[in-house]
Parts: structure tokens; sequence; C-alpha cells
């Protein structure tokens, strides 16, 4: 009886040690904060067991060098064969169909080693240096085509603007077109002008801005080579440009209000100059076709000579006047 009764006694204490135990175990699990079940984790997670390390392009500046630091992050990634990381509520994701956007990207990218482009219109190769493993922030100028061309035509697609921008773009042609009683897209070249006045006027960096010349001699390059071709001009100073605009061709001036919508109206056209500025370099690259820019951009013996390297920084195939 005494043996049965010590037995019991065993029994006992032993389910009440697994049941300590269990009570245990639950307390610890309850206590792991409810982060390691979120959306950057999961991610974080899904990036170690692939073994492939992301880039993050730190987004900063205006949209033309946003577009620049995207854009070379984007050929790393496909080069390297990493993951790709933009922010969902980025601007150019707001304005393109980017689909390499994450939620919470911010969060993800926080802590990750920072490479940076300090000269911004070279092409750096040692930039590219870093391994394929590696977690990594891409990010400062990086103004050159040799660091994307490979992926140009990918690029592009990545870069389409949204279908509302696209659609107020088109309205505001068509709107001219009608206007002008031109029927036929097809029977006319429309060249897109960006001129950049504003911030660059009076700038100590060594920037050249637009010339009445220099608007001259683009103008007479397209009229030359094209039989029937109509100016769309897009500005930061309006009143500049209308004054300074060559006269004996036709032109027509757009102001949407959005810098965005302005570009892809421009985009829309055949062609390009540009003055200054990234936001003109993009014009022309999305645009297509033939593109004029400034060869005299940056000022004798200054800061932005130094550093423009104009074969890193301007296609082959795009004409300097």
């Amino acid at each position: 009886m005494l043996f049965l009764i010590c037995g019991i006694l065993r029994l006992t204490d032993t389910i009440s040690s697994v049941s300590s135990t269990k009570r245990s175990t639950a307390e610890t699990i309850s206590e792991v904060p409810l982060y390691i079940e979120s959306t950057v984790t999961r991610h974080y997670y899904s990036l170690i067991e692939n073994r492939k390390g992301s880039i993050c392009p730190i987004l900063q500046g205006g949209l033309g060098n946003r577009l620049f630091q995207f854009s070379t992050a984007f050929a790393a990634a496909r080069y390297k064969n990493m993951n790709l990381i933009i922010p969902s509520d980025a601007v150019i994701s707001m304005v393109f169909e980017i689909n390499e956007t994450f939620d919470e990207a911010r969060e993800l990218c926080k802590g990750f080693r920072k490479i940076l482009d300090k000269a911004s219109p070279t092409f750096h190769k040692n930039l590219m240096n870093f391994s394929s493993h590696e977690n990594i922030q891409l990010g400062y100028g990086l103004q050159s085509w040799k660091y994307f061309y490979m992926y140009d035509k990918q690029l592009k697609k990545q870069l389409t603007f949204r279908k509302h921008i696209q659609n107020e773009a088109k309205q505001t042609i068509d709107k001219i077109l009608q206007r002008r009683n031109i029927t036929s897209r097809k029977s006319i070249n429309l060249v897109g002008v960006h001129i950049r006045k504003g911030d660059k006027v009076g700038n100590h960096d060594g920037f050249n801005i637009a010339t009445p010349e220099y608007l001259s001699r683009s103008v007479n390059y397209y009229t030359k080579k094209y039989e029937t071709v109509l100016f769309l001009v897009i500005s930061d100073g309006m009143t500049w440009s209308r004054e300074n605009m060559p006269s004996h061709v036709p032109v027509e001036y757009i102001s949407l209000g959005k810098r965005e919508l302005d570009m892809a109206a421009v985009v829309a056209c055949d062609h390009t100059i540009m003055t200054i500025g990234t936001f003109g370099w993009w014009i022309g690259f999305l645009t297509g076709g033939d593109v004029v820019f400034m060869k005299d951009s940056a000022a004798k013996g200054s800061r932005f000579e130094r550093i423009l390297n104009f074969e890193d920084h301007y296609y082959p195939h795009w004409v300097g006047l």
C-alpha cells in the first residue's frame, strides 16, 4: 500500500512538472514581440534564406536626381542578381509604374552599409565593387549612363508614367494639335524643350544657364533635319522662355502645375532639347529620338567643370551644341 502511495505521489510530481514546463513555455512564447510576424521580418528572413544581398537606393534631391539613383540601383541589382528594395511611398513610385516596391522598405534598409558617389556626373567603376551577398544602401549622384545602359529597355518599362499622368499629358497634346488644325499625329515632329532657369540663376557651382543663342542653334538643328516641327516648351522660368525662344518657328508653352505632368507631356514628343539639370536629362532619355544638349553647360574653371565628365554623363549619340 505504501508502495502504491509513493508511486502516485511520484506520478503527481511528474505531471505537475510537465504542466509547469508547459506554462513556462507558453509564457515565454507570449513574451516574443509581435514584430517577428511583421512584413519586414518575414521579408528579411526570405532574403536570408535566398542568400541574396539587397540594394536600397538612397532617393533624394529632385525628380531627375532620384531617377539616376533608382536606375543605377536597378541595374546593379539586375547585374549582381540582388534584391532591389524601393519604398512604395517614394516619389518615383507615385509617378512611375515601378514594380520593385516594398511597403516597409525604410525600416528594412536601416543599418545597411552605405556606398556613396560624391562626384555626380562621372562614372566610377569601383563604386560597384561590392559583394552580391551584401546588404547596401547606394546613394548620392550616380549621374552617368554607364551605370545602367545595359538595362535601358528594362528601365524604360519601369519608368512608364502612371495612367492618370499619361492621360493628362495626352489630352494636353491633343488639345494643342486640335487648336492648330493638325489632324494626324504622324504628320508632325514634336520637339520637347526643357528650359531650366530658377535655382540655377546666380548659382556659384558653375552651371551655365540656357542662352537665346543656344536655343536658336537647337531649333535650327531640328528645322533643318525635319520638314514639319512643333516645339513644346516647359520651364521654371516661363517669362524668360517666352521672350527668348526663336519667334520664327511654331512654339507652344505648357504649364500643368506639377513637374511630373509637365515631364510626361514633353516625353510624349518625338525629340528633345535640354538645357541643364537632371530633369531635362531624363526627358531626353525617356523620349528617345534625337537629344540636343548644351555642350558648354559648365562655366570655365568652376567646380561643376571639374566634376563633369561629358563622355560619362551624356550618351555618345546625343548632340552637343
